[in-house]
């Protein structure tokens, strides 16, 4: 498959999808074999790891968190960066950052595609860490964006999940929609943005999340929770309300 190519600025955008389907974690008398978008966390077990997938089932590896780490950098190479060791005990996927509560000494993650909730601990120096790498990425000219055609308003993406449905107090979204749309669903379709801050490019896709009414992209139907690749120019509909993917370019103040 050819990677889509998308054009912000004087930079391109590539979306990248791995070749490779599975990573595998050997050791003595062990072979475990897992797709690496599977995994949500790696957790410290003494001399051991629990690896926990997104079906919420953990396996228990017999090597220590670092040895898991150096794996990841092995078999993935620079797309090991879809990974964050946080403090001695964890390693996470960053797109499924929820919340970071520092003074709780909390990690939430989330799986937008059935609804379900990690709550993690880790100590205050490693969230403080964790957090200032998020905000690094954004300190760069650009930043992607979704712009309601209807209403013109737009809607800034950030690093990881970004949650999309209708405004009501027991919505989790993270942009809730509030245009009387009654067809899209409290948690319709969710984005997630990869951003390389080396190279300026942006990475990002879409899932529906089992939404009453289904999400379109560029009027075909997002079938299931599978993850499809957006670029700037794309066309979202949930409900009878659309969206388009825009690059927006902070120091002209123009969408491109």
């Amino acid at each position: 498959m050819i990677p889509k190519k998308c054009h912000c600025e004087d930079f391109s955008v590539f979306f990248i999808f791995f070749t490779m389907n599975t990573i595998i974690f050997k050791w003595r008398d062990e072979f475990v074999r897992v797709n690496p978008f599977d995994i949500i966390y790696f957790r410290a077990d003494g001399n051991y790891t629990i690896m926990t997938l997104t079906s919420q089932k953990e396996r228990l590896l017999t090597m220590n968190l670092s040895k898991v780490f150096e794996i990841l950098e092995t078999q993935l190479g620079v797309h090991s960066n879809l990974f964050e060791r946080v403090g001695r005990g964890l390693i996470i996927r960053k797109e499924y950052i929820f919340e970071i509560q520092i003074l709780k000494k909390q990690l939430t993650l989330v799986v937008p595609e059935n609804d379900i909730y990690f709550e993690l601990q880790a100590s205050k120096e490693a969230l403080k860490k964790l957090k200032k790498n998020q905000e690094k990425k954004y300190k760069n000219n650009s930043k992607v964006q979704l712009r309601e055609l209807q209403t013109r308003k737009t809607y800034s993406l950030i690093e990881g999940n970004n949650f999309f449905g209708r405004q009501s107090k027991q919505s989790k979204c993270n942009n809730q929609i509030d245009n009387g749309d009654n067809q899209m669903s409290r948690l319709h379709f969710n984005i997630i943005v990869h951003f390389e801050p080396e190279g300026g490019d942006f990475n990002l896709y879409i899932s529906d999340l089992s939404s009453a009414n289904g999400t379109f992209l560029n009027n075909n139907l997002i079938v299931g929770s599978k993850l499809q690749q957006l670029c700037f120019g794309d066309i979202i509909r949930a409900g009878k309300t659309e969206f388009v993917v825009e690059c927006f370019d902070i120091e002209k103040t123009e969408a491109v």
